[in-house]
């Protein structure tokens, strides 16, 4: 095997540090090779990659020898700007961070291929297309005059895996690529990378948090540990979503009583010939209790979640909270209302104020008039989830992903909810960090007698912290049950769902060639019957005709699937 990369003695670190962050790291990568590399968050994965692209960040320090080849890239003409790109290429976590929002698409995957030389402009474009189809980006030609922000996630982050390979580079550093998505798309996403690997030569250098993937990606895998990269024999077997948090309803003497109610909700984002994004949904929940709300990217979870918190006036329908109204119609939600119901957000990065110290956001959400009582509150804020009185001083950006989280989640708590909707909140942290934020989650849910709403495309997740699951496809809820029910879910979406899972993948040989091949790929919706017909192995004439009702198939198991509710039920076997 040709050998591409290899590091000798590296050590990275920061001026000013009292020691490296990694320190002699010893790594090879061989030509067509695809080498893992997991770790915690805050361990210097992302570091290392960018060492290794010559991008270190200002203040960095490194030590030790890089090669490329066998030489230095500093001695090649042009050094690390030639190199990067042709020889090694970078797939960030968040695809806007690799996409220019102020151009379109096509501009971008066309100018990476014409940087190769040769090409008009005009034969630029019909490869440019050429990519975004292998890919499995529908449309093509229309999307190259799309911008970033009207594809999905999934979209983007192929549009963005276009453009590097358009390059032609003999190197794939993906950090990350896959955390944000939902498991069908995540399937997609590594079916389609493992087969441009093979038939590109490329070699992949894969870095990720979730061990459960490694199986999936890679023939062999280093791992962080102490600042060191060790090798790992044998790969670590793909992660279960074992039952991590399983929080107890609060004790009362009767049934639970409903902190938020939604009716009928409409969402559409545009005017009202606009396609509805959310149609038609009713929600109840119960002081002390979760739900988790499940589905793939595209199937309207998070336009749902901003209307019950009161961030979108919807376009019909009525949201109550504590039996008052949120919102409803043309009426503006009141601000005493909204208090109530607080979101905690995927991004924490993004949704605190970068030039606030944590403190001050904290004292700010609690409403601390008096000067003299703020320091006291944001004491006891942090302690409730778990942080130090001493980050009060520090700016979000001095904060790990999961302490942001933290941050974000006593932020709302600040402002006394009775419900909290948590938007994907543990999608792009760790298994650990992850772990700890529903961890205190479920704290302040019991403690508090909050009611929770969770939003995941996670169903293990999903199944291990809430009581009831509600599936959620092409705006519309297709099926609710109980939480214990979950690996017997019988909708087609959720089935789906549970087949995607890497644990899943694992034991499936041929799940690559049928991701590739899969025609439930995200398209159009069908303007009438199931969002699925036509993608769907239980279809029946009449699926493409009517949307069937939610039907009642067992105690707290509605099903919207007639031809699915006559099946046998699905048998789980834990092994």
């Amino acid at each position: 095997m040709t050998e591409l990369l290899r590091c000798e003695g590296l050590s990275l670190g920061f001026a000013g540090a009292p020691a490296p962050l990694l320190r002699d790291v010893d790594l090879v990568i061989g030509e067509g090779e695809a080498v893992a590399l997991v770790g915690p968050s805050g361990s210097g994965k992302t570091l290392l990659a960018r060492a290794l692209l010559g991008l270190l960040p200002p203040g960095a320090r490194r030590e030790g020898r890089l090669l490329w080849q066998g030489r230095d890239p500093g001695l090649f003409a042009g050094g690390w700007s030639r190199l990067r790109g042709g020889g090694i290429s970078w797939l960030p976590q968040e695809p806007l961070g690799g996409l220019n929002p102020l151009l379109r698409v096509g501009e971008q995957v066309v100018e990476s291929v014409r940087l190769r030389g040769g090409l008009s402009h005009r034969d630029a474009r019909r490869e440019a297309a050429a990519l975004l189809a292998e890919l499995q980006l529908p449309d093509p030609e229309r999307l190259l005059d799309a911008w970033p922000h009207q594809l999905s996630g999934g979209m983007r982050q192929r549009a963005l895996l276009a453009a590097v390979l358009a390059r032609g580079p003999r190197l794939l550093v993906a950090d990350e690529p896959t955390s944000s998505l939902d498991a069908t798309v995540q399937r997609d996403l590594l079916a389609l990378l493992d087969r441009a690997r093979r038939t590109r030569g490329l070699a992949l250098l894969f870095i990720t948090h979730d061990r459960g993937l490694v199986p999936l990606v890679a023939g062999r895998c280093v791992e962080i540990r102490d600042g060191r990269v060790v090798e790992l024999v044998g790969l670590p077997p793909a992660s279960r979503g074992e039952a991590r948090v399983r929080v107890a309803p609060v004790a009362g003497t009767g049934p639970a009583k409903p902190a938020l109610e939604a009716v009928d909700l409409v969402v559409r984002h545009g005017g009202p010939r606009s396609p509805a994004v959310v149609a038609g949904v009713d929600l109840v929940l119960a002081t002390g209790q979760a739900v988790g709300l499940v589905g793939e990217s595209g199937a309207g979870k998070s336009s749902l979640a901003r209307a019950l918190a009161g961030h979108l006036v919807p376009s019909s329908g009525v949201v109550n909270a504590n039996g008052a109204p949120l919102s409803g119609g043309d009426a503006s939600p009141t601000r005493a209302a909204r208090r109530r119901v607080q979101m905690l957000f995927q991004d924490a990065g993004a949704s605190l104020n970068p030039r606030q110290r944590v403190g001050d956001a904290l004292a700010e959400a609690a409403g601390c008039a008096m000067r003299a009582a703020a320091p006291e509150t944001v004491r006891r804020l942090l302690g409730e989830v778990g942080l130090e009185a001493g980050l009060a001083s520090r700016y979000p950006h001095a904060l790990s992903g999961g302490q942001r989280q933290r941050v974000a989640l006593a932020r709302c708590l600040a402002a006394d909810p009775t419900v909290l909707i948590a938007d994907e909140p543990t999608s792009a942290l760790d298994a650990d960090a992850g772990a700890l934020v529903l961890a205190l989650l479920g704290n302040v849910m019991a403690s508090r007698g909050l009611a929770v709403l969770l939003v995941t495309h996670d169903l293990d997740t999903a199944m291990s912290f809430c009581d009831e699951l509600l599936v959620m496809h092409g705006g519309r809820i297709v099926e609710r049950a109980p939480a214990s029910v979950g690996r017997r879910l019988r909708h087609p979406h959720a089935r789906r769902l549970l087949a995607c899972s890497p644990a899943a993948l694992a034991i499936l040989p041929g799940w690559r060639e049928e991701a590739l091949l899969d025609p439930a790929a995200p398209g159009s919706r069908p303007t009438s019957g199931c969002s699925l017909a036509g993608a769907c192995p239980c279809q029946n004439a009449s699926c493409f005709k009517e949307l069937p009702r939610l039907a009642l198939l067992g105690p707290g198991h509605w099903l919207r699937c007639p031809p699915a509710s006559e099946l046998p039920s699905p048998q789980f076997i834990d092994t």
